[in-house]
């Protein structure tokens, strides 16, 4: 391939990707078209195009991971039709939406028989996971299979030849993994967009932003082609995805789940803000299955990087929790859907007997840490992926521009500007750590942004998700309501809204509220998560 273009290379990338897809599994050229012209809802589309048996449907549109965990255990179901119908789901997903980098359906299926022998013969499960399909964000490196970040100087690598330990953690826990998922060029955008696989469209509205980096992974759970999914997040990038399509999305603590084994677009030895790996998936309690399991894993073996100890249960939850509100930012005003939506939660929980606290005089940090995380993200003096990107020759995305310096005219970081980020950020994390502490809070509820999902790289700096990646505090969005641009429109402020607000092309966009915890106890933002979410549900 050394002597193809860039165009070449991508091209003959997505064949190889699109033969992997059996002919009985291939939507009809009307459909798409159907598709492409607005003329059909994305989402209605895998339950009325006819490759899905009736209980194939069912399998997929089980409430959550839980339930098919527990319907696995039971052998009501078999681990091979449960990774058949995922399977299908998510080709499905993947002509409809491009959310999908690499398949292992072929993989997947004898994994799935081999469960199926194990649990017959001995009557029991494999493990905690037994036989529940699970979607991998393109960074986590599988056994034989490429990781390319969809960088196309990266397509000339061979398959990977070791598993990511989060991988080898699942795998022991009985999962089966059967996809990968696609991401922004670089990692570090909202946008996930690159010349290899494409643009992940919203499964809720093509024309708006699936959200990044784990897009594929959130338009994959909102298309129900995956009922559990792995992505990674340094700014939000799972929360991101989670609220642009719906679903639920998990940021632990730095080293509670292994992060090992990827591949990354970055240089080595960055410092300053970690990445960690996280669920996104169709409820809070399947973010504590797999946690728990996780955390269980004495990871600490097999990751330099991973504390390693076990999941740790809180004590009872008291029935009356105290409830920060982070207030709104500034420079970043909520839109009117998110803002009605905030509203609306808020009173539902301080209806339910929640005590709830206004931030608003004590937290005035918000724009200040998202400020300095992008400096961070821009340390590296020799801006590393940007270089990936040109070692090929292929075109930048557009969404970059709020990353990086594109032009290359900013001045080169030193080491004291180094040294002064940090002390910024300890200072931060400090006054954190007293809002918490001075009003006695279990949990922070605000924004995981803005808005809901918005046009195509138009997202910009995520203000609202980044703050809980500077403190080091785990984070948890839950979609709650939508945008309705009438009851939104009492909502609507003379302030300067950027992304600008456009009611029209947003209605019915999936909102979400955004709850932070306290540094290291993963395990009580989840018993506090449950309870917000069952006070939402309601």
């Amino acid at each position: 391939m050394t002597n193809l273009t860039w165009q070449d290379k991508c091209a003959a990338k997505q064949a190889e990707a699109d033969a992997k897809i059996p002919t009985e599994w291939r939507l009809a050229t009307e459909i798409l078209q159907q598709v492409d012209n607005n003329e059909l809802e994305i989402l209605d589309v895998p339950s009325k195009c006819g490759i899905l048996s009736k209980e194939e449907l069912a399998i997929t549109e089980l409430p959550d991971a839980t339930s098919l965990r527990d319907k696995l255990a039971a052998q009501e179901l078999s681990a091979l039709e449960v990774t058949t119908a995922f399977c299908k789901r998510a080709a499905i997903a993947q002509q409809l939406t491009s959310c999908l980098t690499e398949t292992m359906f072929s993989e997947a299926l004898v994994r799935a028989q081999e469960l199926d022998a194990h649990i017959k013969s001995t009557g029991k499960p494999v493990g905690p996971l037994h036989g529940i399909p699970i979607s991998m964000k393109e960074t986590f490196n599988i056994k034989g299979v490429p990781t390319s970040l969809g960088f196309v100087s990266f397509l000339d690598r061979e398959p990977v030849a070791q598993n990511s330990v989060l991988v080898d953690i699942l795998l022991e826990a009985g999962a089966v993994l059967y996809v990968k998922t696609n991401v922004p060029q670089t990692m570090m955008t909202a946008d996930s967009h690159n010349n290899v696989f494409g643009r992940v469209r919203n499964p809720h509205r093509n024309t708006l932003t699936a959200g990044g980096s784990s897009g594929g992974e959130g338009a994959l759970l909102a298309m129900r082609g995956s009922i559990l999914g792995i992505g990674t997040d340094i700014a939000g990038s799972i929360r991101i995805p989670a609220l642009c399509c719906g679903t639920v999305g998990f940021k632990p603590s730095i080293g509670r789940v292994p992060y090992a084994g990827q591949t990354s677009a970055g240089r080595p030895g960055m410092a300053g803000i970690a990445p960690c790996a996280g669920p996104l998936c169709h409820s809070v309690r399947d973010a504590d299955m797999l946690l728990r399991v996780v955390f269980d894993a004495a990871s600490d073996d097999m990751d330099d990087m991973a504390l390693g100890f076990p999941w740790m249960q809180p004590v009872k939850a008291p029935t009356q929790l105290t409830i920060g509100v982070l207030p709104e930012d500034p420079q970043t005003p909520l839109h009117p859907n998110m803002q009605r939506t905030l509203g609306m939660a808020i009173e539902k929980l301080r209806n339910a007997g929640h005590h709830i606290v206004d931030l608003s005089k004590q937290i005035d940090f918000v724009g200040a840490a998202a400020d300095l995380a992008f400096r961070f993200f821009r340390i590296d003096p020799d801006q590393t992926a940007l270089q990936h990107i040109r070692k090929s020759g292929e075109p930048s995305i557009p969404s970059l521009r709020f990353t990086f310096d594109m032009e290359g005219k900013g001045e080169e970081p030193n080491l004291r500007q180094f040294f002064d980020l940090n002390a910024s950020k300890s200072e931060i994390a400090a006054k954190m750590r007293r809002v918490f502490l001075d009003n006695n809070l279990d949990v922070i509820i605000g924004p995981g942004y803005q808005t809901t999902a918005v046009p195509h790289d138009t997202y910009g700096v995520p203000v609202y998700t980044v703050l809980a990646n500077v403190v080091d505090y785990p984070a948890c969005v839950i979609p709650y309501g939508s945008s309705q641009e009438t009851a939104d429109a009492e909502f609507v402020r003379d302030v300067n809204y950027y992304p600008p607000y456009l009611p029209k092309e947003v209605e019915n966009a999936p909102c979400h509220v955004q709850l932070i915890g306290r540094r290291q106890k993963d395990e009580a933002l989840i018993q506090h998560a449950l309870i917000v979410e069952e006070v939402l549900a309601k």
